[in-house]
């Protein structure tokens, strides 16, 4: 009897062994993916040579210009700088391989006719659609919903919106890193030194966006030559369409706002003259006059602390009530700030990216459910509602060197 049990368990445990990599891959047979751009074709020269082929195919209205972006091993360890277009030598540390197609699904499976290596995107680190695809309110849901149904690729990807084509983006020579899309990706983790850059947004955020149907802003980036930008954001609106972008000061607005402002700098006029306050954090809450529910009223209260970092004015920062005037000055600061992105999103593009809505839902579930429908659309209350602002900064350390 004991004979069988240890004969069964050595059984189990040697066929447990054997299973454990039927599907294995080698690691140098995979072509890790680490940036994809969605783009417009410029030129119909490849459809017209798809339709040539095969004039009975079936067609999508939208064809996509796509650029996935390859590592290439070697050349991490040589040291020097990648190209794009498909050119390729043995020093390059990045490929950039450019198809067009009507279906993503096909583009990027097109890629395994062009190279020796199988399209790995479970270290994907970007994703960025242009502007002229995220104003399609339909081919943007299309781009991202093929990464959520891909299992291979990750949800925690993070997201941009390029002004201007998307391609470029990942083309940048950046002097500090080898692979583009490693650069970009680190910039955009930089939010707690700057308060004028979105908190970071992954694929699986712009799922719980698409989902709830509410406006929201994603990151916007814009490329140069040897860098890109990554600051202010796009706003698109509740049907899921980019409607316009907000700029550096208004996004920082938008931070306070929202209550995503974890660094930065703020500055100050003080005596005709400039003081730097160095942010280390601020928080926001809402109160909502419910009262007349087609003319709601909201008040934003902010809070932020800081030290001051740079003085060009000759003030004594060790006298209180010059204190409290700096810190008075700052939070009007804040207050104009936050008016400027108010009149932005809530008169001009008519979009709740604040969230109050969602404020609404948590607070007044009761009310909510009778003017969701009407909130940004129908009666469109969000327009008619009043919004308010008032910040408060304290100052925790004047950082001074002297009188």
């Amino acid at each position: 009897m004991n004979k069988r049990i240890v004969s069964l368990s050595l059984f189990v445990t040697v066929l447990t062994l054997v299973a454990g990599c039927w599907d294995q891959v080698q690691i140098e047979e995979r072509g890790f993916v680490v940036g994809v751009t969605i783009d417009v074709p410029r030129s119909n020269k490849t459809e017209e040579k798809a339709n040539q082929e095969a004039p009975d195919k079936p067609k999508g209205k939208q064809r996509f210009l796509m650029t996935h972006q390859i590592v290439i091993p070697g050349g991490l360890i040589s040291g020097s700088q990648g190209i794009s277009g498909g050119q390729n030598t043995t020093d390059e540390a990045f490929l950039n391989l450019v198809s067009e197609g009507d279906s993503l699904f096909e583009v990027s499976r097109e890629l395994s006719t062009r190279i020796s290596r199988n399209p790995f995107y479970q270290h994907l680190k970007i994703l960025v659609v242009s502007e002229e695809i995220a104003r399609q309110a339909s081919t943007f849901t299309d781009a991202v919903d093929i990464l959520l149904r891909d299992p291979d690729s990750r949800r925690s990807s993070k997201v941009f919106i390029s002004k201007g084509d998307a391609r470029k983006v990942i083309e940048v020579r950046p002097k500090t890193e080898k692979i583009p899309s490693l650069y970009i990706n680190s910039v955009g983790e930089n939010i707690n030194k700057n308060s004028r850059m979105l908190p970071e947004v992954t694929i699986g955020d712009v799922h719980q966006y698409l989902l709830n149907q509410y406006s929201f802003a994603l990151p916007r980036i814009v490329a140069e030559k040897e860098e890109v930008k990554v600051a202010g954001s796009a706003i698109f609106s509740a049907k899921n369409k980019l409607i316009g972008f907000l700029g550096e000061e208004e996004t920082e607005g938008l931070n306070f706002l929202t209550g995503h402002v974890k660094g930065g700098l703020l500055k100050a006029k003080y005596k005709d003259d400039l003081i730097v306050l160095n942010i280390h954090g601020a928080k926001k809450s809402v109160e909502a006059d419910i009262r007349d529910k087609k003319r709601i009223k909201f008040t934003i209260k902010i809070q932020c602390e800081g030290t001051i970092f740079e003085s060009y004015a000759k003030i004594d920062l060790l006298n209180a009530a010059i204190m409290q005037q700096l810190q008075a000055a700052f939070a009007k600061e804040i207050e104009r700030l936050c008016r400027d992105t108010i009149r932005k999103v809530h008169h001009d593009l008519k979009a709740d990216t604040i969230g109050l809505g969602s404020h609404l839902k948590q607070n007044h579930y009761s009310l909510w459910k009778q003017i969701r429908d009407d909130w940004e659309q129908g009666q469109k209350l969000f327009e008619k509602s009043e919004i308010h602002v008032e910040a408060n900064v304290y100052i925790r350390n004047i950082g001074g060197i002297n009188k």
